[in-house]
């Protein structure tokens, strides 16, 4: 049995897959602000997924930027308490087995590109519109080796603009991610129904696809997370085929196809 993880800002899903191809069970539960808090959550869901069998393999992903060795969580705005600690090391002493640990975005990416909407095309950005905005660029089903993940949520859209978490200004993150669409607007996206301010955060998203095309050249844009179904496709695709002037034509954003369970496939094509 392989045990499955993707821990966010908000929450973890955790699954189990008997046959290292799909997924058997799963549970979500709220993300613990603290370390050690969150790996007894984790082991309780596991063994209660698991029923007591033994675990081969473990893999999945965390919010935010991991260390070279893939160790650790090395930054995070939502979920500091989890910064440098020792989360591969803990989950080997837990399960007496090989963990295998990415950047939630890119094992979502990988998920969405060998199993999802990005099946087929040879070049795959996707970008995962959540809590925040992360991304990854996926060639023909594996990421490129890079010293950080990338973080195309803190590309500069608006020069000296709004606030970000992270200290910077005018960053993608925060005209594009469900925390400040809360934080501005006191309402989550999938509440929101003024087209005007829907324009305003396309335009915006598609600069910040543009740079991704110019520097990634994708064959196809998966847009992923919880804010992404609230995004008016029509008009992305219509705003970067607009400012996307230096191509003949412009890669086509679609919408992710597995949801949740994407970042669980991109684990199991990690275990293999």
């Amino acid at each position: 049995m392989f045990l499955l993880f993707d821990i966010g800002g908000t929450n973890m899903r955790i699954a189990v897959s008997t046959d290292g191809q799909t997924i058997s069970n799963s549970k979500i539960v709220p993300t613990p602000k603290e370390f050690d808090q969150g790996i007894l959550d984790f082991k309780q869901v596991a063994d209660e997924l698991s029923k007591g069998e033994k675990i081969e393999g473990i893999a999945g992903g965390v919010a935010g930027p991991i260390d070279k060795e893939k160790t650790c969580l090395v930054k995070s705005p939502n979920i500091p308490g989890w910064i440098n600690k020792p989360l591969k090391t803990e989950l080997e002493k837990a399960f007496n087995c090989k963990v295998i640990l990415e950047n939630d975005t890119t094992v979502g990416g990988i998920g969405e590109a060998v199993a999802g909407a990005g099946k087929g095309s040879k070049i795959v950005a996707y970008i995962a519109l959540g809590s925040g905005v992360g991304g990854k660029r996926v060639v023909d089903g594996k990421v490129p080796e890079d010293s950080f993940n990338f973080e195309p949520g803190h590309q500069i859209i608006v020069p000296f603009g709004d606030l970000c978490k992270c200290g910077g200004k005018g960053h993608m993150e925060p005209y594009v991610s469900g925390a400040y669409f809360e934080k501005k607007l006191g309402q989550k996206g999938e509440n929101i129904i003024d087209q005007k301010i829907w324009d305003e955060i396309t335009r915006y998203l598609a600069i910040g696809l543009v740079n991704a095309t110019v520097f990634w050249t994708p064959d196809i844009i998966v847009l992923g997370g919880s804010v992404s179904k609230s995004i008016p496709l029509e008009k992305v695709n219509s705003y970067l085929k607009e400012f996307l002037t230096i191509y003949p034509t412009a890669p086509q954003v679609v919408l992710g196809a597995l949801g949740h369970d994407a970042g669980f496939y991109g684990a199991l094509e990690l275990l293999k």
